[in-house]
């Protein structure tokens, strides 16, 4: 049994805390400083309302009659219409990933981002080992098994030291999680959940891969979902419901 000195809770635990958020916040309005405005083009987005009006052609089908549910639908998917144009479907058109990889400056932000998070987090990893290095900061009110020695006693080498007590370099990487919930009160969620994927990515934890929108893929399910849509017309008996008749 290990007493901790109360003094240890009041100059190390409370200031990595404090340090932890204050390094947040400048981290994030940093990142505001580097981030430059983004101006979508009509290349991007006119793939996305094709799929859009699309899909509400589709979804609403029911309001509008066969005959122009099927103008609509030869509009979208025709191999080839009278004038020799193709459907609005087949038009070819570039991935969001193949254009996001070719424009540099779409690989400059990404790098200004990974770049702003590294050096903050390797200044506070460096500071936190030299301040703060080999405490054992606090201990967990119940038992665990030795499979969490490794998360909770980093930077600490005793096999003799129970798995409750946490150590400075452990807690550092606790508190970098825990105040997920009280950063994005103050700086926004989004920003939280940013730090959070870095986060992730440096642990080896992976977040998963940014989708960007595949303009092909997605051309292709649409048309396959418009050819097997069976359109029923809501509006066919519209009178003899309104009066009550029988159909």
């Amino acid at each position: 049994e290990i007493i901790l000195d109360p003094s240890i809770r009041d100059w190390v635990v409370l200031p990595m805390v404090i340090i932890f958020g204050c390094s947040a916040m400048v981290r994030h309005y940093v990142t505001l400083l580097l981030k430059s405005e983004k101006m979508a083009s009509i290349e991007q987005l006119q793939p996305m309302n094709t799929v859009k009006r699309a899909q509400i052609t589709r979804i609403n089908s029911k309001f509008i009659t066969p005959n122009a549910f099927a103008m609509r639908k030869h509009y979208f998917t025709a191999s080839q219409k009278k004038d020799g144009m193709k459907g609005a479907l087949r038009e070819k058109v570039k991935s969001e990933a193949m254009n996001q990889m070719m424009n540099p400056n779409s690989m400059l932000e990404m790098m200004k981002g990974n770049m702003t998070f590294m050096v903050s987090n390797f200044v506070m990893m460096g500071l936190m080992s030299y301040f703060f290095g080999g405490f054992v900061l606090a201990k967990v009110p119940f038992s665990l098994t030795q499979k969490f020695k490794m998360m909770l006693q980093r930077g600490i080498e005793l096999n003799t030291l129970d798995v409750s007590y946490v150590s400075s370099v452990s807690w550092y990487f606790l508190v970098s999680f825990g105040m997920r919930g009280f950063l994005s009160l103050i700086l926004g969620e989004k920003s939280a959940s940013d730090d959070a994927k870095a986060m992730q990515m440096q642990m080896g934890m992976g977040a998963g891969p940014n989708m960007a929108f595949d303009a092909p893929k997605v051309y292709k399910q649409e048309r396959v979902s418009l050819r097997l849509h069976n359109h029923d017309w809501a509006l066919e008996f519209a009178e003899k419901k309104l009066l009550g008749e029988p159909i």
